[in-house]
C-alpha cells in the first residue's frame, strides 16, 4: 500500500529554498571463512532464494558500465557477478588489545581491487588481495598522531583523503607531518586531546601520501571532517573551511572568519553540500547549500524549520537531507529539487529502522551510511526487508522482503541495481549479499558464506562499515573496546574481515 508523508512543522513552505544563495562572508579564495559444504546445503535447501537477473533479463554481470569518468572523479563502481556465489575468506584483521579500559579509534575503511586499507589509531594497514586469502600486509601507513576524519568516497584512481593530529607544539614536529616515534601518537593515543589539524591524500594501492599539508585551522576531533568531491576536498573543522584540489594538494578556498553562520561539515559524491548553523550555538538556526567546489559559492540555500535538534547530509545528489525534529533522533528525511526547493517529506518509524546518522563523539554529517540513495528513490532497512521512498512524493515505491526473522540492509548503488547484506546471525543460515533490481524487484546473489563469530562482531550497519568494492565484502570496527581487565591485555579483537568469491 503506497501512502504520503503526514504533514508536519518540518516540511511547511516557509522551511524552502531562498530565491537566491546568501553571501557566505568570510569565505574567500586562495587562488571468514566460508565452509563449502555448509554453502552447498543451504542452496541445494533453498535457504536464500533469488532468481537471476532483472527487468529485461538482465543481471548485475550485464549492468551498464558507468560513464566515463576521469581520474580524480568520485568512483561509481557498477559491479559484475562473481564467478561463483561461494564466499571464502580474502582478509582476517586482528591487533593486540594493550591497556585496560582503552579503546582505539578505527575509523576509515576503504577498498579497491588490488587492496584492502583500515585505519587503527595512527595507523592505516593496507592488505593485498590476490586471492590467496593470507592477509599479507602490503604497506603500512603510520602517522605522528590519531587520525580523526575519513571519507568513505574513493576517486577512480583509488585515492581518499583523511585528517590527523599532526606533532604535538615541542615535540619536533616536521611539516610535512612525519611519525618520530612520539609515544603520545601511538596507536591508542586518544585522539579528543589532540589538535587535528593536518590533511592528507593518499593512494589506496601503495599507501603513499599524494600530498600532505596543515589546515588552516585545527580543531579538536569532534569538530573536524573531511569529504570529497569530483577533484576537490573539503573539511571543516568548527572555525573555518577549506577546499583543496585532489591531485596536487593546491587551497581553492578558505573560510578561516566565519561570522553569523559557521559550516558544520560537508557532504560530497557527485555534489558538494554545506551544513551551517547560524545565530545562538544553543538554538542554532540550520542551513543546507549547495557549493560550488572550485569557487565556495553558494548556488542555493536550504532553511531547515527551527526548533529542530540535529541536521545530516545524507545524499548531495539527488540532495536529502535528515533532520532531528524536536528530539535528538532523526524524525524526517527531506528530499529538495536541483534549486534547493523541498520535493518530499518522509516521515520516519524511529523505533524499526536502521539508519546511522548520529554518531557519538563525531562531527560527521556526512552521515546516516545505512540509507541509499539513487536518482529517483532512497533505501532504508526496516525490520525484516529494506522499503524504498519515491523522492518526489515521499511514498513508498517498494520493498524487499528478507527470509522470515532475517534482516536486509542497504549498502550503495552499482548502476541501477542496490547492492544490499543479508546477515544470518542465529538463523542457521549463511549471510549473503544480493544485487536487488528496484524496476523489477528481482535479485541476484553474489556472495554466500558462513560468517561466523569473525563476521558477526562487525555485521551492525550502525555501529560498523560495511563496503562492498569489486566482488568483495568487507566488515570494519569503527571502535575496538578495550580489555576489561589485566586478564584480557595481550589478546586479540577483530578490527576488519574481507569476503571474495571461491570461485
Amino acid at each position: 500500500m503506497s501512502f504520503g508523508p503526514p504533514p508536519t512543522p518540518y516540511n511547511v513552505p516557509g522551511s524552502d529554498a531562498s530565491s537566491g544563495p546568501p553571501p557566505r562572508t568570510g569565505r574567500r579564495r586562495a587562488a571468514v571463512g566460508a565452509v563449502a559444504a555448509v554453502l552447498l546445503v543451504a542452496l541445494a535447501a533453498g535457504v536464500w532464494a533469488f532468481r537471476p537477473g532483472g527487468a529485461g533479463g538482465g543481471s548485475a554481470a550485464d549492468a551498464p558500465s558507468a560513464g566515463r569518468q576521469a581520474p580524480d572523479d568520485i568512483r561509481e563502481t557498477v559491479e559484475k557477478r562473481p564467478p561463483s556465489p561461494e564466499g571464502t575468506a580474502a582478509v582476517s584483521y586482528e591487533e593486540t588489545l594493550r591497556t585496560v579500559g582503552r579503546n582505539v579509534s578505527a575509523m576509515g575503511t576503504w577498498a579497491t581491487d588490488k587492496v584492502f586499507a583500515k585505519g587503527f589509531g595512527n595507523e592505516i594497514k593496507g592488505f593485498r588481495l590476490d586471492g590467496s586469502g593470507a592477509s599479507e600486509t602490503a604497506w603500512r601507513l603510520t602517522l605522528p598522531g590519531p587520525l580523526c576524519a575519513v571519507t568513505r568516497h574513493v576517486s577512480v584512481d583509488g585515492r581518499t583523503a583523511i585528517a590527523y593530529a599532526g606533532e604535538d607544539e615541542g615535540d619536533g614536529g616536521s611539516e610535512d607531518g612525519k611519525a618520530d616515534g612520539n609515544a603520545d601518537g601511538g596507536p591508542e593515543a586518544d585522539p579528543l586531546t589532540r589538535a587535528c589539524d593536518r590533511l592528507a591524500v593518499f593512494d589506496i594501492d601503495t599507501g603513499e601520501k599524494t600530498w600532505d599539508t596543515k589546515l588552516a585551522g585545527a580543531g579538536s576531533s569532534l569538530a573536524v571532517n573531511v569529504t570529497m568531491t569530483d577533484g576537490t576536498v573539503v573539511t571543516a573543522w568548527g572555525e573555518g573551511s577549506a577546499a583543496y584540489e585532489l591531485t596536487s594538494g593546491k587551497r581553492l578556498w578558505a573560510d578561516t572568519d566565519p561570522s553569523v553562520c559557521a559550516d558544520e561539515g560537508f557532504a560530497g559524491g557527485r555534489d558538494l553540500l554545506a551544513l551551517l548553523s547560524c545565530g545562538d550555538s544553543a538554538d542554532p538556526a540550520y542551513r543546507v547549500q549547495k557549493i560550488d567546489p572550485r569557487t565556495g559559492d553558494a548556488q542555493w540555500t536550504y532553511k531547515v524549520a527551527r526548533g529542530v535538534q540535529g541536521v545530516y547530509l545524507v545524499s548531495s545528489s539527488p540532495a536529502v537531507v535528515a533532520v532531528a525534529a524536536g528530539d535528538v533522533v532523526v524524525t524526517d528525511l527531506i528530499s529538495l529539487d536541483e534549486r534547493g526547493k523541498r520535493r518530499a517529506t518522509i516521515r520516519l518509524n524511529r523505533d524499526h529502522q536502521v539508519l546511522d546518522c548520529d554518531r557519538t563523539f563525531s562531527a560527521v554529517v556526512e552521515s546516516c551510511g545505512a540509507i541509499v540513495v539513487d536518482d529517483e528513490r532512497l533505501y532504508l532497512s526496516e525490520e525484516d526487508h529494506i522499503v524504498a521512498h519515491d523522492l518526489a512524493t515521499g511514498r513508498t515505491a517498494g520493498k524487499f522482503d528478507a527470509p522470515a526473522g532475517g534482516e536486509m540492509h542497504p549498502l550503495r548503488m552499482s548502476g541501477g541495481q542496490l547492492i544490499a547484506y543479508r546477515p544470518g546471525r542465529g538463523l542457521g543460515r549463511p549471510d549473503a549479499v544480493v544485487a536487488l533490481d528496484p524496476d523489477s524487484g528481482e535479485e541476484t546473489l553474489l556472495l554466500l558464506f558462513a560468517g561466523g563469530a569473525e563476521v558477526g562482531a562487525l555485521d551492525d550497519p550502525a555501529q560498523n562499515d560495511i563496503v562492498y568494492e569489486h566482488g568483495r565484502v568487507f566488515f570494519g570496527a569503527r571502535t575496538v573496546v578495550g580489555p576489561d581487565d589485566e586478564g584480557e591485555v595481550g589478546g586479540t579483537d577483530q578490527v576488519a574481515v574481507g569476503i571474495e568469491s571461491a570461485g
